[in-house]
């Protein structure tokens, strides 16, 4: 996969090439996890750099991956460049995996998340529930609870956290949306239920052909007097290293030493 200087993932293209192409590369029976993280669990990965344990704060960053062919292994990649990111700033990461049959046309063997109401009415309690057992079993082994979550999505997972920050689902300390997430009226609506208003980070490319979609997201913050921080850079449907770095500045500024 071509890489520009900074370390931009191309997500859109490397996922089409996903749904589209099962990878040839991937050894038989791997499974979810990349091999350099952690199988918390079937469908978990956990990873936490050294320097974590050293926190006076400790951080979990919960990611929500984009859409990833059953067959594929492009989840992988999203896990090592949050990997990346988890080094140098020294949050733990946890990174589980959707459902299928959320996705476009409902499809069988897409992993994705629940974006409309209806299909988080079907899933959303199992996968909360499925978040905090993840957690409560990595603090039980650590010895001490995690001061601060912050939860990520990237594209499809962008999407899905944009309404689990407007609508409080997850009471985290902040979350951030990468190339995804939307706004208008629907968006309004929740954020305007909501009197516990965690930080959002959004991130974007101007060249995103969704770009709107997140525009209209910053749009809908700005109006309803949401602490958010807005990102843009002249990318595609990317999420860039500098973007990561933003988002860990700004939500940890939030919360201050």
């Amino acid at each position: 996969m071509k890489r520009r200087t900074g370390s931009l993932c191309a997500w859109l293209v490397a996922a089409l090439c996903s749904l589209l192409f099962a990878s040839t590369a991937r050894a038989e029976g791997a499974g979810w996890c990349a091999p350099e993280v952690e199988t918390l669990s079937d469908g978990i990965c956990f990873y936490a750099p050294e320097q974590s344990a050293k926190l006076e704060h400790p951080t979990l960053v919960l990611f929500l991956h984009s859409l990833v062919a059953v067959k594929s292994d492009w989840q992988w990649e999203q896990q090592r460049e949050l990997v990346k990111s988890a080094d140098r700033h020294g949050f733990s990461l946890l990174m589980p995996r959707g459902r299928v049959g959320l996705g476009p046309r409902r499809a069988g063997d897409v992993w994705a998340w629940p974006t409309s109401p209806a299909s988080q009415a079907e899933v959303e309690a199992e996968l909360v529930a499925e978040w905090a057992d993840a957690r409560k079993t990595i603090e039980g082994r650590n010895g001490r609870r995690f001061e601060r979550l912050l939860v990520f999505g990237a594209s499809n997972g962008a999407y899905y956290v944009s309404t689990l920050a407007l609508r409080n689902r997850l009471e985290a300390h902040g979350y951030g949306v990468f190339a995804g997430g939307s706004g208008g009226k629907y968006a309004s609506v929740l954020g305007g239920r909501t009197t516990h208003r965690a930080p959002i980070f959004v991130g974007y490319g101007t060249k995103d052909p969704a770009w709107q979609d997140m525009a209209s997201l910053a749009k809908t913050l700005r109006s309803l007097g949401w602490r958010h921080q807005v990102k843009a850079e002249p990318v595609g449907h990317l999420l860039t290293d500098a973007q990561l770095a933003a988002a860990v500045r700004f939500l940890s500024a939030q919360h201050p030493e």
